[in-house]
Parts: C-alpha cells; structure tokens; sequence
C-alpha cells in the first residue's frame, strides 16, 4: 500500500513526533511505501503573525502541497498526525481525492480544546460543546495569550461550522477509549473512531507482579 504520512512538529520535541516516526518505519518493515510530509513550527520565526493566524485557519500552500503530492505519489492512503498550525484544516480538502482515504490521529484535544490538553491549574471543559470556545480566548488557554487563543478558537469553530471533521476524514484513531468517548460525546461520528494506544518498540509488558508502573512520556503538570 502507499500511504502518505503528515505530521506538523511543534518547537518542543513530544510524543507525537515519536508515534509519527515509530509508525512510519512500522509501515515500511511491513512492505508498505512511506511518503511523508514534515514541517516544523521553527519556521513560524520566518512569517508575520498575521499571516501565521489566517493560515491556521486555511494555508492555501499546504492545500497545494499535499494535493499535488498525492496525485504524483499515487498513495490511497493519507494519514495525518498533527496538522497545528502550519497545515491547517485546508488539507483535509486536498485530500479529497478519488480512490483516497483520509485517517486522522487524535494526539490531543485540540478539535475540542484550543490548549489542546483539558488543563486550566486543573481540569477544564468549559469549550466542550459550545460552537465558539470562548472560556479559552478569555482565560488565554493558547501560550498565555488572548489574542493567539482567539486564532486557534477562530480555527475550530470555522471548521465546526464547515463541519470538516465530520465531512472530509474517514477515519480517526484515538488513543484511549475514554478519549473516544470524549470525542463522540463532542459531536464526532461515533463509527468513524477506533482506538489504538501509542506503542513504543522493544518495551516488553510485565505480569503485574513487580509492584510499579512505567510511565512513558513528558513530567509535565497537566500529564
């Protein structure tokens, strides 16, 4: 099979670069050709804030990008891990090609949460459900800044009034299914979420006899 993977690395090295990579030489090992798309926010430095704010919510370059990339590379699937910010939502509708599907993980919260992490001090879902999630531009949720929230915000209710996510992705992967059951209960089509948990090579699972956990990821606060 060809699958085109997508990825958007934030400035802070995480988890979802290591899936992304991880999965990539999975595919590969079994037979399948890899195409990736990788772009990273260091090169947010280079471009206005203007015009960094309006291609969050739709970079026409990324919608050419990934649509010419799939008509040269002839892939049939497109698997996009994170898309925030220099991707946008717009390439979703690049990849609504004839004989192309379209799998989106779910790294975060980001379509619910502008912070992306349901962490305000403690557990926050005051943007869960509303159309515009005000709470975050309010309390600056997004970096510590109003105005940046209110560009992601503006992001998310564009595209819930397009309703992009629910149109153009055939299949999204959560990573628990507590976090699937937050995302229906948001609004996304219940048959389109499957879970499957991050995975990390050459860990081997124990009998639970041992009398601790190993826990694989950031020491940060809202982990």
């Amino acid at each position: 099979m060809d699958i085109l993977l997508v990825h958007n690395s934030y400035q802070q090295r995480g988890g979802e670069d290591q899936v992304f990579e991880a999965e990539s030489r999975m595919l590969e090992s079994h037979g399948h050709r890899v195409v990736r798309l990788h772009v990273h926010n260091d090169s947010i430095a280079r471009q206005s804030l203007i015009r960094t704010a309006l291609e969050t919510i739709w970079s026409p370059s990324s919608y050419n990008t990934v649509k010419q990339l799939i008509r040269r590379e002839r892939v049939s699937v497109v698997h996009f891990h994170n898309t925030f910010p220099l991707l946008s939502p717009s390439v979703y509708y690049a990849a609504q090609q004839p004989g192309v599907a379209v799998v989106q993980t779910l790294h975060n919260y980001r379509l619910l949460c502008p912070a992306g992490t349901f962490f305000r001090g403690s557990i926050c879902e005051d943007c869960v459900g509303k159309l515009v999630p005000l709470p975050a531009v309010v309390h600056a949720c997004y970096r510590g800044s109003a105005a940046a929230s209110a560009t992601v915000a503006a992001m998310i209710s564009a595209h819930r009034i397009l309703r992009t996510w629910v149109r153009k992705v055939d299949r999204f992967i959560a990573l628990s299914a507590f976090a699937r059951q937050k995302f229906i209960d948001a609004g996304l089509p219940e048959e389109k979420i499957i879970v499957k948990p991050n995975f990390a090579p050459d860990i081997l699972p124990g009998d639970g006899r041992g009398g601790f956990a190993l826990f694989v990821g950031r020491l940060c606060e809202e982990k």
